[in-house]
């Protein structure tokens, strides 16, 4: 039914009509008819908005997991010097390392566990990017050299602890690297992104620290000294 508001010699009234008898007959049967299409184009706009979970195989999942294993020895080294060291530049940094990475820890663990995904995956670490590796990632440190941090003497351990977490952090680096141009979860990347600022950081003071105690510069892979604001050598 169709109200018309007529006004007339300044007064009003109403009249009613059907929609047949101004040729809207067809109008109900048009809606009708439009109603499925509008449905299913507002699913497949909602489907297509809706953040997906990332699943097991995807590199969302195998860079937290990597990066938890990683970031775990990093946080055990750090907590050995943080009790060892008495200089306050390595104290601050072990410091920093320890709470930060332990931090972003419980951020990748409970970002999997959100997921319904395995803390560990079947495949070999770094799979995701393309070679998998066997046995201890790039950049970690073997047992002995972990022990040597407890052992030698505290000035060599110091410089011991450097040398180990400059190549840990520079393999970290490019592990977030990989990420951020593989995975779709946009916390990922953004996390990918912060180990990468932070990461770089800590390695300009772990080089500041070596040169403080007369030591040659660690050398880092190529690529890693064209960050902006690092000048060290480049690994072979």
């Amino acid at each position: 039914m169709i109200a018309i508001d007529d006004r007339k010699n300044g007064r009003a009234w109403w009249s009613v009509l059907s929609p047949g008898s101004v040729g809207l007959s067809w109008l109900p049967a048009v809606l009708i008819g439009f109603l499925p299409v509008l449905i299913i184009a507002a699913g497949v706009i909602l489907w297509q908005a809706w953040p997906r979970t990332p699943g097991d195989d995807s590199a969302d999942a195998n860079f937290l997991r990597d990066m938890v294993v990683h970031h775990d020895q990093a946080v055990s080294m750090a907590l050995i010097m943080r009790d060892r060291t008495d200089d306050e530049l390595l104290d601050t940094l072990a410091t920093d390392i320890l709470l930060t990475q332990l931090g972003q820890i419980g951020m990748m663990r409970g970002w999997l566990d959100q997921w319904n995904l395995p803390l560990v995956s079947e495949d070999p670490h770094m799979a995701w990017m393309g070679h998998p590796v066997e046995g201890l990632m790039p950049g970690m440190a073997t047992p002995e050299e972990v022990e040597q941090l407890r052992t030698l003497p505290r000035t060599e351990a110091e410089i011991l602890f450097c040398r180990l977490m400059i190549r840990h952090h520079a393999a970290g680096i490019e592990m977030a690297q990989a990420a951020v141009e593989r995975v779709d979860d946009a916390e990922t990347k953004r996390l990918a992104e912060t180990i990468i600022q932070g990461q770089f950081l800590e390695i300009q003071y772990l080089q500041d620290a070596l040169t403080a105690r007369g030591q040659a510069l660690e050398p880092v892979a190529a690529g890693m000294s064209e960050m902006t604001g690092m000048s060290t050598p480049t690994a072979n």
